[in-house]
């Protein structure tokens, strides 16, 4: 079974990079990966039948797709297509968790998952957040190595599979034609994708030679673009100087700290200098070479993405990264404004262990659940009142569901003051527990399930998720499951964190790093509105929570000082707390407001 596919550029004028590193991870991974090259590629794309032609070797040795149907499902789409476009960032989506390699495109800012190999133009990095994981070490690099030279004999000339820009040419003009170079100690390699031979007399002209890399240590300077060739070079202890195609290869050449002949045509100048006197080439070489290598494939291999496909509220396919680490990556949703949360790295379910509401809930609150308990019924007792101040008719015997009870305080809360109250949730010990300390009705149960239906009471009055709403992957299942248990005009009350509170304000990318790997979405006061509207909820009272003066800057953890009470003052006005309560009344299902299957399927 194919579970990673691997969509490398066949774009005429983008080098042979992006297919030489898509061979070889699929020769690294096995049967589980293919490489995607269509029958049909369009205008200005290589054919898959000259591609056969060009790189028979690596076609024989790996799995190619030519065509997919269109129900095709992969664990990941691997994309090393340069510039990637949002449409196409959207179409593949659908088809697997996508991973963007050195992606330049639109696709640089909303993949769920971004490996940087190669350098980027430190001007660019601006365009969007740092990628989930990047080194040179993950590049292809070779086994054979060598002692640095002390002065240049032999000379490799190499631009790639293409060579659309005749640099190879170019190169043999001001280095061998001028004579800076004799033509006894050049040897050229056109590429497999290459329409014409890098012609000179004397010069030792060659055809495409397969895992070039590895004849690399033989030489003292290896001449090419900005590229796999010249990092491999450097790894392998080559002198390396660079001619680029353009001024975007350029500008990574010097954020590598590569020797540049220049663009198009090699300033000869500088040439004649790094002939003559080599060792300012050879440091820039050694400085830019990677430090360590990696296994990209072992790495891919590794990922197991969670909820990396559409927004789990509205099924708006693309998103915009606000933050990303090795494990995971948080995108805004530009539609519907929801945060969700994509997840690439294997996790247990915490809450079936008793250590979550103990041993883990006393490291944080510094007291167990159950110690906390007269704390959590006191906010109990709060948010019954405004749940009560919304309903159309008395509580006294209407039937509240709390998903997530936990160990009972605000079913205990609210049994006290009359209503019919009934618990769920995924741990054992505190369904049990609820059951014997209050005589409340509880069970085990996941709210997401597809199949727990049937377990959960209907024509409820009220339905709460007390910091329980942001753990749902399936977001849409959820919503839609509270409407059908909710009769018409019942409330549905939750709270969880805000990112549009001061720490989020304060540092976004602490506070991403910071949030549980079990939180899926994060929500705000300004988007809870549009996203419950969609599923028949009309939002009657927002209340923001969870502030904290002290964490506004410059202002001291005083309760006694003035800025203390100031930022408290600005915290409350402004709604800049850390979390929120929201509470809702359902009007029946909204047209239209389930989003589309295909958001819940990873």
């Amino acid at each position: 079974m194919i579970e990673i596919l691997l969509v490398p550029s066949v774009r005429r004028g983008n080098g042979s990079g992006h297919l030489v590193r898509c061979f070889g991870l699929a020769r690294e991974l096995g049967p589980q990966a293919a490489v995607y090259l269509p029958d049909d590629p369009g205008i200005g794309s290589w054919s898959s039948d000259e591609l056969k032609l060009a790189y028979p070797r690596e076609m024989g040795s790996v799995r190619t797709i030519g065509a997919l149907r269109s129900d095709a499902r992969f664990r990941l789409v691997v994309l090393d297509n340069r510039e990637t476009s949002a449409s196409v960032l959207e179409k593949w989506a659908v088809q697997g968790a996508v991973v963007a390699v050195d992606e330049g495109g639109e696709a640089r800012n909303a993949a769920p998952y971004l490996v940087d190999i190669l350098p980027r133009p430190a001007g660019r990095v601006k365009a969007g957040t740092p990628p989930n994981i990047a080194s040179l070490g993950f590049l292809p690099l070779p086994a054979g190595r060598r002692e640095p030279p002390t002065s240049i004999h032999r000379v490799l000339v190499s631009f790639g599979g293409e060579d659309p820009a005749g640099l190879a040419n170019a190169f043999l003009s001001a280095a061998v034609g001028d004579g800076l170079l004799g033509a006894e100690r050049v040897t050229v390699v056109s590429g497999a994708l290459s329409n014409s031979e890098a012609m000179f007399p004397g010069v030792t002209a060659i055809g495409p030679v397969q895992d070039l890399k590895e004849k690399l240590q033989a030489f003292d300077l290896v001449v090419t673009q900005f590229g796999l060739t010249a990092f491999e070079a450097a790894w392998a202890g080559c002198a390396v100087l660079l001619l680029n195609p353009g001024i975007v290869h350029e500008r990574l050449s010097d954020a590598a700290g590569f020797t540049s002949l220049g663009v198009g045509r090699p300033n000869k100048r500088a040439l004649r200098d790094a002939l003559a006197d080599p060792r300012a080439m050879l440091k820039a070489s050694r400085d830019a070479a990677p430090r360590e290598r990696l296994d990209l494939a072992a790495r891919i291999s590794a990922l197991t993405p969670k909820h990396a496909g559409a927004c789990p509220a509205c099924g708006e396919g693309n998103g915009i990264a606000l933050y990303r680490n090795e494990r995971k990556t948080y995108l805004r949703c530009p539609a519907c404004g929801l945060v969700r949360m994509a997840h690439f790295a294997p996790r247990q379910n915490p809450y079936a262990e008793r250590s979550y509401f103990f041993e883990e809930y006393k490291a944080q609150y510094g007291r167990t659940y159950i110690e906390d308990i007269p704390m959590i019924r006191a906010a109990a007792a709060k948010r019954l009142t405004v749940i009560e101040s919304i309903m159309p008719a008395a509580h006294e015997g209407q039937s509240v569901l709390d998903v997530g009870c936990a160990y009972g305080a605000f079913v205990a809360e609210a049994q006290a003051r009359g209503w019919n109250a009934v618990g769920s949730d995924v741990a054992p010990d505190a369904v049990e527990y609820v059951k014997a300390n209050y005589g409340i009705p509880a069970f085990i149960a996941d709210f997401a399930e597809p199949a727990a239906d049937g377990l959960y009471p209907r024509g409820l009055a009220c339905l709460t998720m007390w910091y329980v709403i942001e753990h749902f992957d399936e977001l849409a299942r959820v919503l839609r499951r509270v409407g059908s248990l909710l009769r018409e005009g019942g409330v549905f009350a939750f709270s969880t964190p805000s990112c549009s509170g001061v720490s989020a304000r304060k540092d976004a990318d602490d506070f991403y790093d910071r949030s549980p790997d079990d939180h899926f979405t994060v929500w705000s006061p300004a988007t809870a509105p549009g996203i419950l509207k969609r599923y028949g909820f009309e939002v009657q009272r927002i209340v923001v929570t969870g502030h904290h003066p002290e964490r506004f800057p410059g202002v001291r953890d005083d309760k006694r000082s003035l800025g203390y009470r100031a930022a408290m003052a600005a915290s409350r006005l402004f709604g800049l707390g850390d979390t929120f309560e929201c509470y809702a009344v359902y009007r029946g299902r909204a047209d239209g407001a389930a989003p589309a299957r295909p958001a819940e399927r990873r």
